[in-house]
């Protein structure tokens, strides 16, 4: 090694530009972050709304939900998680444990009060009504 300082400072520059170029990555988009912070609050409503547009996902039984009880103890805009309590034409409801996404679709998984089934219970849909 004839000049250790010139090695020294090559791999000294690289690294610094690694970190600018991480550290420039981190940033995010403005536009995302934008429409991330001026999202509408879902409100429990919206969400049991879209729920009763579901059918039961239990295997062998059919039917649309006929009641839902939707509620997050979580105050920000997109509330999650939800929990919610859907009644579908056949007993035992079902609780979920809702996400609801940035474009307000969701998606859930669940299992039936008190008969819980070997495999979850998926529930999706699209997509939460915005408040007027």
């Amino acid at each position: 090694m004839r000049h250790p300082a010139v090695l020294l400072a090559l791999i000294l520059a690289v690294g610094i530009a690694g970190t600018v170029l991480a550290l420039k990555a981190r940033e995010g988009d403005p536009q995302f972050a934008g429409a991330q912070q001026s999202l509408t609050p879902v409100e429990p409503l919206q969400l049991e709304r879209l729920i009763l547009t579901t059918s039961d996902p239990r295997p062998g039984h059919r039917g649309r939900a006929r009641r839902a009880r939707c509620g997050s103890r979580v105050h920000g805009a997109l509330g999650n998680p939800w929990v919610c309590v859907v009644r579908y034409p056949v007993a035992p409801p079902v609780r979920y444990e809702v996400t609801v996404y940035s474009d307000r679709s969701i998606s859930g998984r669940g299992q039936p009060e008190g008969r819980p089934l070997r495999g979850a219970l998926v529930v999706r849909g699209c997509c939460v009504a915005s408040a007027p």
